[in-house]
């Protein structure tokens, strides 16, 4: 199996990490998208399998006591996030960087974990007011929870590589373009 590098984007909820994933996958074609688990259920836009693996709490748990994650949180009381081992080695097989959007924790578990190939980016908004702005319009379950969270998460984000400051959407795009090719092209 070759080993290819991985892009951890991660930040709080509301923050643009997925929409910046998105126009990544977009922009650079050696990009894969690491599907991850959950236990949350289906959006009605998302599909299994492309979105996220939804699984029941049980086969989540069961998948934990087998250690086939290579990292899992429990991001908020009774739901589970979690990124397979074997995920990351069918991408890798296909010989394609792994691109992940995932939690803070979660994105720092993997930085540990792949020092050397990865480059850990944490998303984030100017405000805690334009973060509740972004989660209120997106019509976010349980926004306090959710902001909260968001507090304990802008705590960490100097852990990461890069610090990537979503003001200008379109400019935060492509920010994120020139941090990861420069990041895939470099030797090493």
């Amino acid at each position: 199996m070759k080993k290819g590098k991985m892009i951890i984007l991660s930040g709080p909820s509301g923050s643009g990490k997925t929409t910046i994933s998105q126009y990544l996958l977009s922009k650079i074609p050696e990009l894969k998208f690491s599907v991850s688990c959950t236990t949350r259920s289906m959006r009605n836009n998302e599909k299994h399998g492309k979105d996220y693996y939804f699984l029941s709490t049980k086969r989540f748990i069961s998948k934990i006591k087998k250690y086939q994650f290579v990292e899992w949180e429990e991001v908020y009381p009774q739901l589970f996030y979690g990124t397979l081992k074997n995920e990351i080695s069918k991408i890798w097989n296909e010989n394609k960087h792994i691109l992940f959007d995932v939690d803070v924790k979660g994105g720092l578990s993997l930085q540990r974990k792949y020092p050397y190939n990865s480059l850990s980016i944490f998303v984030m908004v100017k405000s805690m007011k334009i973060l509740k702005e972004r989660l209120f319009t997106r019509n976010s379950n349980n926004m306090n929870i959710r902001l909260n969270k968001a507090k304990i998460e802008w705590k960490y984000a100097n852990l990461f590589d890069v610090i990537l400051l979503n003001v200008d959407l379109l400019k935060t795009k492509k920010k994120a373009v020139q941090l990861v090719s420069n990041f895939i092209n470099k030797s090493g």
